[in-house]
C-alpha cells in the first residue's frame, strides 16, 4: 500500500464506464494504490471530496448527471485543493485546455497505457506532498538552493538561467524517477496551457545539460528513450 507518512493514500476515481473503470483501478492497483473510492456520478463525486480528505481525484469528463468538469469547477469554488487528473476521450488542444481552465492539475486523454497513468498520479502525489518551500535540495554533491535560486557542485557554483533553473528543480524534486516532456512543460511553463513546445523545452534542456557537464565533469541528466529525462548525481548511474 502506497502511504504518506504513516497514513493511506486515498484516491477518488469518477468514471461511469465499468471496463474503463476496471482498467483504471487495476492499474492503480497493481502500482500499489489500494485505497481507491470509484463513484458514477459527478454529484457524488463533488459530495465526497468536498467532505473527505483524498490525496488525489481521478475524473472522467463525461459521466452520468453533474459532467466531471463542472463537478471540478464547484469543488475549487469550494477551495478544495486537491489535485486532479482527467481523463477524457476529447483529446484535442481545446479540451486540454477547457480541462486545465476548469481546474485540473493534468489531463489525459484515452486511450492510454496504464503505466503513463500510475507515472502521472506519482508525479501529482509527489508534488502535492512535497515540502512547498525547501531551503536546499540535495543530490549528493549537487546542492540547489531553492530560495537564493542558485546552483552549486562541491561548493563550486554553476550558473544558470531562471528557466534552466526551474528545470533542474523539477527533475531534482524528481529524482530517480523519468519525468517526461509534457511533466516539465507543465512544471516549467505553466502559463502555456497548449501541447508541450518540443523545441522550446529541448532548447533549455541543452544549455542546462551542456552548464551541468561543465561543472559537474560528467553527465547527470540522462535521457530515457521514447520515455523522458532521469537525473542520477553519480557519474556511474547511467554507465
Amino acid at each position: 500500500m502506497m502511504t504518506r507518512g504513516d497514513s493511506a493514500m486515498r484516491l477518488l476515481l469518477l468514471e461511469d464506464d465499468g471496463e474503463a473503470a476496471q482498467r483504471v483501478l487495476r492499474a492503480l492497483t497493481d502500482a500499489g494504490y489500494d485505497d481507491v473510492s470509484r463513484v458514477t456520478r459527478g454529484e457524488d463525486a463533488l459530495k465526497m471530496a468536498a467532505g473527505s480528505a483524498y490525496d488525489l481525484i481521478i475524473l472522467d469528463r463525461m459521466n452520468d448527471g453533474m459532467d466531471g468538469l463542472e463537478a471540478l469547477e464547484k469543488l475549487r469554488e469550494l477551495e478544495v485543493k486537491t489535485p486532479v487528473l482527467a481523463l477524457s476521450n476529447l483529446g484535442s488542444t481545446r479540451n486540454r485546455i477547457e480541462g486545465l481552465d476548469a481546474g485540473a492539475d493534468d489531463y489525459l486523454a484515452k486511450p492510454f497505457d496504464g503505466e503513463e497513468l500510475v507515472a502521472r498520479v506519482k508525479a501529482l502525489l509527489r508534488r502535492a506532498v512535497a515540502d512547498p518551500h525547501p531551503e536546499v535540495i540535495v543530490l549528493g554533491d549537487l546542492e540547489i538552493r531553492v530560495k537564493a535560486r542558485t546552483v552549486h557542485w562541491k561548493g563550486g557554483f554553476i550558473d544558470l538561467s531562471p528557466k534552466e533553473f526551474e528545470i533542474l528543480k523539477f527533475l531534482a524534486e524528481n529524482a530517480e524517477s523519468v519525468v517526461s516532456r509534457q511533466m516539465i512543460w507543465n512544471a516549467c511553463w505553466p502559463e502555456y496551457r497548449i501541447p508541450p513546445q518540443i523545441n522550446v523545452i529541448d532548447v533549455n534542456l541543452s544549455r542546462l545539460r551542456a552548464k551541468l557537464d561543465a561543472g559537474v565533469g560528467f553527465p547527470i541528466i540522462h535521457t530515457v528513450r521514447k520515455q523522458g529525462f532521469i537525473v542520477h548525481a553519480q557519474p556511474s548511474a547511467h554507465g
